[in-house]
């Protein structure tokens, strides 16, 4: 048999000698027997090889269940999946092929080194045909730590001129469909499916460029598409469109990997259904990059916790041993645009940072329906939470059923509709800390008389016209006095007995920055107070403190700093040879979180010199904080 198998092999390598790079090779006539039971990995990669050998051409996956372990595609390579072909994963993680690649990445070995199919610096290859490749997730890899142990289905590292269509891509055991470091890719009408609980996300675009999304319906129980940046690289130009979601994470998302950041990414024409606990459009940048030029529109939502969440957050996590996450990018320029939601149950969230505000964010003919109510938080209660994992669960009962916002610039809101729960006790919407707002026929239902439909606080030119409530309420607009200014409210519809204006004592905020659990601890006890801090200034001298380091573990140094002038200023840590560098370009007290290079293996004092880098600084310190960081946890 082993004799009749070879010659068949060598007598379809002699006959494809001919052949060009449109051939096709049939896996059946390189020995797949397609039964389920048989290991069929090596027949399948024969006929990869020697189609590529020979120029490329078009592998054909004829009907048959054909078991598999690894199978690495190769330039100019077509898998094709004929109707009732099915490429079933193997239950046993012996049968892939151990891979790291090249290809710098976060996810390079922590989140998985098995893969059904896998390709690196490959040219023109794609995957096609109304077949099914099926991971084998539902019935085992049941074991959702350590993570990479389960195979991923696809992923596809540093290549170029990529299709992938019709295919349906069913139950991995991992992420399903990971691109990493990508060009121009075209994914058109496939259908992703998983029901197994634990990090099986449907289509991670990985800090790719020039990426179109088409046609595709996916139902997954993590994410249904994810753009990360899980190293320097820019994940942008990326366009989506036509597509049909339902996930048991967000459906449509950016992070939280975001070292490299985000920039032209438009989302168009998708139907959102049962996202059960996350958002159905989550836009987040924590680990340093930027997130710019984003456009979403015609979206329809149905039952989903969270509508829309915008965040930066300072995580800061590095995506390899050797590097750290230097400065804290922009986030801005995001417009969404027609955009319905039915059944939602919590408020919709735009939050930067105190120090790192978000700018430019336009939220128009935006229709969305409560199904549920919550008790309210008070206004100064609503916790920074800037260094947890970005989502937006972590922020409960905000004091707002539609939109709560914080530290945002240059909001505009027009033709924005809202309609409450019953019971409800909470304004529509809420802004805190927000600058150069617009607000234009904003209309919302508001069912208790002594709740407001809007709450300001530490607010400034705003501009508001023809808004109103639906239902009676005493005031259309309520004010925390002496923290809001220059108003502008001009042809406002007002009910019969309302007034547009209500002024209230204003709520103390408990500290302008987020002090965070830790047991390492510098607080400068010297100095003049700015902004309410006792401060050392870096243009005098260098701050030199020595601290405790008790664990064995990454550790990320927090600097509490501001620069005092519009230019910015880097700061610099040294200590035990090493020289770090973070830039300081907020004039707010604000975190600055460094991962130190150095990892300590005993305990030990190791002194920090604190300094700027220029002469002339317009720097100052008031606190340095060590936080024992988790940089083996996978998202």
């Amino acid at each position: 048999m082993k004799i009749m198998r070879s010659i068949l092999i060598f007598t379809i390598c002699f006959n494809v000698l001919a052949f060009n790079a449109n051939a096709q090779y049939n896996v059946k006539q390189f020995g797949a027997a397609g039964d389920g039971v048989t290991l069929d990995t090596r027949s399948i990669q024969n006929a990869i090889d020697i189609a590529h050998e020979n120029g490329g051409g078009m592998v054909e996956i004829s009907a048959g269940t054909y078991k598999i372990g690894t199978l690495i595609l190769k330039d100019n390579i077509n898998l094709h999946l004929q109707s009732g072909a099915i490429l079933m994963g193997s239950p046993d993680y012996n049968d892939y092929t151990e891979i790291i690649h090249k290809f710098d990445s976060r996810t390079n070995g922590l989140y998985a080194k098995y893969f059904m199919i896998f390709a690196e610096e490959v040219k023109n290859i794609s995957i096609t045909g109304t077949g099914t490749i099926h991971g084998n997730g539902l019935e085992h890899f049941q074991d959702t730590k350590p993570q990479n142990l389960r195979p991923f289905m696809i992923r596809l590292v540093n290549c170029q001129s990529i299709t992938i269509r019709d295919v349906s891509l069913l139950e991995s055991a991992n992420w399903t469909l990971h691109l990493l470091g990508c060009k121009d890719v075209n994914i058109d009408g496939i259908v992703i499916e998983t029901t197994a609980e634990g990090n099986r996300d449907g289509l991670d675009i990985d800090a790719c460029q020039r990426v179109t999304v088409s046609n595709c319906r996916i139902h997954t129980t993590d994410d249904a598409i994810v753009m990360k940046a899980t190293c320097d690289v820019l994940c942008q130009d990326i366009a989506i469109t036509n597509c049909m979601l339902r996930s048991g994470g967000s459906a449509i998302k950016t992070g939280t990997e975001s070292n490299g950041g985000f920039k032209n990414i438009t989302v168009s024409n998708c139907v959102i259904k049962d996202i059960e606990k996350h958002a159905g459009i989550e836009l987040m940048t924590v680990d340093g990059g930027t997130m710019q030029n984003i456009a979403i529109e015609n979206i329809t939502m149905d039952n989903v916790a969270t509508p829309i969440f915008i965040r930066i957050g300072i995580r800061s996590r590095p995506y390899k041993q050797g590097q750290y996450v230097s400065k804290i990018d922009d986030v801005r320029d995001i417009y969404l645009n027609n955009i319905t939601v039915t059944d939602a149950k919590l408020p919709s969230s735009i939050m930067g940072l105190h120090h790192k505000k978000i700018n430019n964010i336009s939220l128009t003919n935006y229709s969305v329906r409560y199904s549920q109510s919550q008790t309210s938080i008070p206004y100064n209660k609503v916790p920074f939470e800037e260094f947890s994992y970005p989502m937006a669960a972590v922020f409960k009962n905000v004091p707002a059923y539609g939109l709560y916002c914080r530290n945002v610039e240059e909001l505009h809101l027009e033709n924005v509709h809202m309609y409450s729960a019953e019971n409800e006790t909470r304004p529509a919407l809420t802004f805190d800390r927000v600058s150069d707002l617009e607000l234009f026929s904003v209309k919302a239902e508001v069912d208790n008389q002594s709740i407001p439909m809007i709450h300001f606080r530490n607010t400034n030119n705003v501009i508001a016209s023809y808004c109103r409530s639906m239902g009676m309420t005493n005031a259309l607009f309520e004010l925390e006095a002496k923290t809001c200014s220059d108003l502008y409210f001009t042809n406002n519809i007002l009910q019969t007995g309302q007034i547009e204006t209500l002024k209230v004592e204003a709520l103390p905020d408990a500290s302008t920055f987020y002090d965070f659990e830790t047991d390492i601890k510098y607080s400068v006890k010297r100095g003049n107070k700015i902004k309410g801090l006792p401060a050392h200034d870096l243009n005098k001298k260098a701050l030199n403190i020595n601290l405790e380091i008790i664990k064995n573990k990454s550790l990320q140094l927090r600097l509490l700093i501001l620069n005092d002038s519009p230019k910015p200023e880097k700061v610099l840590i040294k200590y035990e040879g090493i020289i770090q560098e973070f830039e300081v370009d907020w004039n707010e007290w604000g975190w600055a979180p460094v991962t130190l290079l150095m990892e300590f293996d005993t305990e030990k004092k190791v002194a920090f010199e604190i300094t700027a880098s220029e002469q002339d600084s317009n720097l100052k310190i008031a606190k340095a904080y060590l936080h024992y960081q988790n940089i083996v946890f996978t998202d």
